[in-house]
């Protein structure tokens, strides 16, 4: 399904995960992997009296760049996955972007930080930006995956349908990954019900009818399904499903978005994302379901 993974890593912890993650469907997959790391201007750290000026910082940031994704070339090449670096200066959202574009990449991998209290609001910077305006999906995790690569990624996936154009993209690949991958997807829908309303009676006839059109179409394709129907809160019914039916990674579609609303993807995908320690995948656009 994948020919070109681009991981982008900064060396954190959950930028590691990213990368465990990256080669282990590299691994899974045979596609090649591209790893990025993008490196930022170090002018405004610099302290000349000390460091003896900005030049000697960049010459530092680097060779620590180019050293960290050698070191993760090397654990690629240890699985047998092909592998190409990139060390390039700029800003990370937009260096990220602009790499994906010109390797053509199918897939961009991020880590992202569990969040707790207001920070919830929103997700971190890079991969909310990234998310936002990538062309391509962006799986964004958490934490490395806990296979040897080459091996399944899991056994369950969770998607979620609301009858919109971007969840409908969002089934459609699910239910081609699931069965090239020969996994089982738990197809969700939940009613939103606010609290106030809670105990009053719900027309859920539509969500029916959307789980019933997408469950034919995992059918025909092969794959198993359970079909489950919620009401309430959409995030805490995703994350709640999720955790409930055992899956190992939710899917979600979002839409292209233009001028400030890029600076979040929508507002239920953010939401999922920095509540669940799942792998979260965002299928933007129309779904790149390569043979």
């Amino acid at each position: 399904m994948y020919q070109n993974i681009l991981v982008a890593t900064g060396g954190s912890p959950w930028s590691d995960a990213a990368v465990a993650y990256a080669i282990a469907i590299a691994a899974r997959t045979g596609a090649k992997l591209r790893v990025l790391t993008v490196l930022v201007n170090p002018g405004i750290y610099a302290n000349p009296d000390v460091l003896g000026g900005t030049e000697f910082v960049v010459d530092i940031v680097e060779k620590d760049g180019i050293e960290l994704i050698a070191r993760i070339a090397d654990r690629a090449a240890q699985v047998g996955v092909r592998c190409e670096t990139f060390c390039r200066w700029g800003g990370v959202p937009e260096t990220i972007l602009h790499t994906a574009q010109e390797i053509s990449s199918d897939l961009i991998v991020l880590g992202s930080r569990m969040l707790s209290g207001w920070k919830r609001l929103r997700l971190g910077k890079v991969a909310n930006a990234v998310s936002a305006k990538a062309q391509q999906p962006v799986l964004v995790v958490k934490r490395p995956p806990d296979v040897t690569p080459g091996s399944p990624l899991g056994r369950r996936l969770l998607v979620g349908t609301g009858g919109s154009p971007w969840s409908d993209m969002a089934v459609d690949y699910a239910i081609d990954l699931a069965s090239r991958e020969r996994l089982s997807l738990c197809l969700l829908h939940v009613v939103p019900v606010r609290s106030r309303f809670w105990g009053r009676e719900v027309d859920d006839t539509e969500g029916r009818h959307l789980l019933a059109r997408a469950e034919t179409r995992a059918i025909d394709a092969g794959v198993a399904t359970t079909v489950v129907l919620e009401h309430g809160d959409v995030r805490s019914m995703i994350v709640a499903t999720a955790d409930k039916q055992q899956c190992d990674g939710i899917v979600l579609g979002a839409r292209a978005s233009a001028g400030w609303k890029r600076m979040m993807i929508g507002d239920i995908s953010n939401a999922v994302i920095v509540t669940t320690p799942l792998p979260v995948l965002i299928v933007k656009g129309t779904p790149n379901l390569l043979g």
